[in-house]
């Protein structure tokens, strides 16, 4: 989805404002990696309880979604004759979101890992081609962002919506059109928002409470996957205009300062990042994409909101536990126009 018209934006301000590089000091860990695709991760803790949650291959060319508790047996969200691309968790629950396709129709779905119930989002499923979903639940109040795209016409629209289940409201947020194809969600973290948009993929973060958006990275390279904490810091991938041309990832704290956290060798890239915040620090989960076979691996960067800070840098509060709520390239199998 990547095109060869850029937005010309001084890189000055990128070398002006960044932290130096971390790569050297980080080591990730490999959560998921065979030779099979294996993506859309999202991970949880619920006190020593441990969540984790992705899409994989099954059955030649579908794609599957599962979970597991602790490390241990694996669960197929999904039934039979469907593929899902996990979305993730409403964080330190049970309740997952993700995306089901059955033939041309795509839907959003909630999955409660304890009861092993699939319950349909009937406010948002309305036969148009739904993905990519992020959840996060403030004061009771469940808020789901994800995407709508329409494929009739190059003119089609794709929109990026903000649902608020208390009050029935869906924020229009960015929209762009099938013929760019270039509108990427990120993920949700009350009372943030991000994502990627446009001919130059920039990215943006949204204070629900303000209606403020911010640019993250101004620079004149793509930026097509966000997520961001509660606390307002954001992790970016970012590339060339080619798949794996000199890709990295960022992170972009609240303030605006940034700092390198990872870079890639040629024809990988990093894709569909998540964070699990529910302990003092990010746990940061990305695709580790190659871009010449479309298959990819899931790995893990701990302490991802340290790396690169002062040694005294704070690390967050651990959240208290809650009770049970009771992807680009077109040759990869990923969960964007009528891929799955």
């Amino acid at each position: 989805m990547r095109k060869a018209f850029r937005l010309a934006v001084a890189v000055a301000l990128l070398a002006a404002t960044a932290t130096p590089a971390a790569s050297r000091l980080v080591n990730p860990d490999v959560i998921k990696g065979t030779t099979l695709f294996e993506g859309h991760p999202a991970a949880t803790h619920i006190g020593s309880r441990r969540l984790f949650a992705w899409s994989n291959e099954a059955n030649g060319s579908r794609i599957a979604a599962f979970t597991e508790v602790n490390g241990g047996t694996v669960t197929r969200i999904n039934p039979r004759r469907t593929s899902a691309y996990v979305g993730g968790y409403d964080q330190n629950t049970d309740l997952l979101v993700y995306q089901q396709v059955r033939g041309n129709q795509s839907d959003l779905f909630l999955y409660d890992v304890g009861d092993r119930k699939r319950m349909p989002l009937r406010a948002l499923n309305d036969g148009k081609w739904q993905w990519n979903p992020s959840i996060d639940t403030h004061k009771g109040t469940r808020w789901i962002l994800y995407g709508v795209n329409g494929f009739a016409s190059p003119g089609a629209p794709w929109r990026l919506y903000l649902y608020n289940d208390e009050t029935g409201e869906k924020l229009l947020l960015d929209e762009t059109t099938n013929r760019c194809g270039c509108l990427f969600p990120g993920t949700i973290a009350y009372p943030w928002v991000t994502w990627a948009v446009g001919e130059d993929a920039t990215a943006w973060r949204y204070n629900i409470k303000t209606q403020e958006r911010v640019e993250l990275l101004p620079t004149d390279r793509d930026e097509y996957s966000v997520a961001v904490t509660p606390d307002g810091v954001s992790y970016v991938a970012q590339g060339g205009d080619s798949c794996g041309s000199n890709a990295k990832v960022y992170r972009v704290n609240e303030d605006g300062t940034f700092v390198e956290l990872l870079s890639f060798r040629k024809r990988r890239e990093a894709t569909n990042l998540t964070v699990d915040t529910t302990g003092p620090f990010d746990r940061l989960y990305y695709e580790r994409r190659n871009c010449r076979t479309g298959s990819s691996d899931i790995l893990r960067l701990r302490r991802a909101n340290v790396i690169g800070s002062s040694a005294s840098a704070p690390a967050r509060t651990e959240l208290v536990g809650r009770a049970n709520a009771s992807t680009r390239s077109a040759s990869s199998p990923d969960a964007s126009p009528r891929s799955g």
